[in-house]
């Protein structure tokens, strides 16, 4: 248990999270309330949201719709093509 520990302290030093992101680079399908799908890729995902690089223009405050993992996300902030996204409950 103390590996895991010592792990996850390594992961989180330099981070401000309370939960460390995990890099990642998956691709998946997003899909917004008007039925418009796209695809973008997953680069980074932590216990309350994920990281996105994406073609399509997202706005801040846009709910989206994620294929795989299917689950249902918030845009908190843009730039450029890359959006931080929450969680919805």
């Amino acid at each position: 248990m103390a590996t895991l520990e010592n792990y996850l302290e390594h992961l989180r030093e330099g981070e401000t999270r309370r939960w460390p992101r995990l890099k990642c680079n998956y691709t998946t399908e997003c899909s917004n309330a008007f039925g418009h799908r796209w695809k973008c890729k997953i680069v980074d995902l932590s216990e309350r949201g994920l990281g996105l690089e994406s073609s399509t223009k997202l706005r801040q405050g846009e709910t989206v719709h994620i294929a795989d993992p299917k689950t249902k996300a918030r845009v908190v902030w843009v730039e450029e093509n890359r959006a931080g996204l929450n969680f919805c409950n």
